[in-house]
């Protein structure tokens, strides 16, 4: 038990993680990279002498590297995790994180970025462009942004679409997401119908076969998704600023649903969340139906007599 360092502990914490809680590859991943940014940043060290005040130095350096608040919060939640984990395991006695707090983060910071309706209604046409959009990825580019708007799917879900998860019929589609959880999301006709004109375009694919390939038939991994979208972003002339990611069509799909009037129980169940809490998020992003249902409501909106007449 003497003399163990971080890096010699990490494998069995992602082991664990993977394991015994059924975390995603893409989770997974995620804690090793910020457990390995740590060890970048701080150095690795016996395990017993990792102090509050290195993981503050830790936090620091991230903060005078501009990382956002959230990115920072991520960071001390594996922190949080991994030490957790070396205590359940009794590989240290104390715990360096309890004295570590997470970075306020205020509910407008919080928010989910999303597009507006208008900045989809661009990118479709655009990916009609011709002139923009012109190779053999363009076809993928258009029914990629149909999917990830009309699911609200992690790209992680996206990239693992099989053809059979398709049911062209009842107009759904198959998706599995964290923890291997499996559920039902419904399509519209419109992005259905494109689906059916890009499998016609395929030479040969099998009902087993995924749906999103590359030219060599393999399946499209999240990282080419996010190089995929990177070049949307970029042909249709957004700016820099412009935070255009395959989650954020997750956030956009989300948040106008809500705008709609869609229950938050329905979008939970679309969206995939264990708890309401996190889908109800989505209804801070627009006061338009709160403060519809508070007129509609309010004796103050109502009753004549408690009006101020000007």
């Amino acid at each position: 038990m003497k003399n163990l360092f971080i890096s010699e502990l990490i494998p069995e914490f992602l082991v664990s993680k993977e394991i015994e809680e059924g975390n995603s590859k893409s989770t997974i991943k995620a804690y090793n990279y910020d457990l390995e940014k740590y060890i970048e940043i701080v150095g690795d060290s016996n395990i017993e002498l990792v102090t509050p005040t290195k993981i503050r130095l830790f936090i620091k350096s991230l903060k005078d590297k501009n990382y956002t608040k959230r990115g920072i919060a991520r960071k001390i939640a594996t922190l949080r995790s991994f030490f957790k984990f070396l205590i359940r395991n009794e590989f240290i006695s104390k715990n360096p994180m309890e004295k570590i707090s997470s970075p306020k983060i205020k509910m407008e910071e919080n928010l989910p970025k999303y597009l507006e309706i208008s900045d989809m209604d661009l990118i479709l046409e655009k990916l009609k462009d011709k002139n923009l959009f012109n190779t053999k990825k363009s076809e993928r580019y258009y029914l990629l942004i149909r999917l990830l708007y009309a699911t609200m799917a992690r790209v992680s879900e996206i990239s693992n679409i099989k053809i059979k998860d398709i049911n062209f019929q009842e107009r759904f589609i198959h998706l599995r997401g964290k923890g291997n959880k499996e559920r039902i999301v419904p399509v519209d006709r419109d992005s259905l119908i494109l689906i059916e004109k890009y499998l016609k375009n395929r030479l040969i694919y099998a009902e087993d076969d995924y749906l999103l390939v590359n030219t060599r038939n393999l399946k499209l991994s999240p990282r080419v998704i996010q190089k995929d979208i990177k070049v949307i972003k970029e042909k249709c002339g957004f700016s820099q600023s412009k935070q255009i990611t395959p989650h954020i069509f997750r956030h956009t799909g989300a948040t106008h649903l809500r705008r709609a009037g869609m229950d938050i129980s329905e979008l939970q169940d679309i969206l995939g969340h264990s708890s309401s809490n996190t889908t109800r998020i989505y209804a801070k992003n627009d006061i338009r139906n709160l403060k519809k249902s508070y007129d509609g409501m309010h004796p103050l909106s109502l009753k004549e007599d408690l009006r101020i007449n000007n």
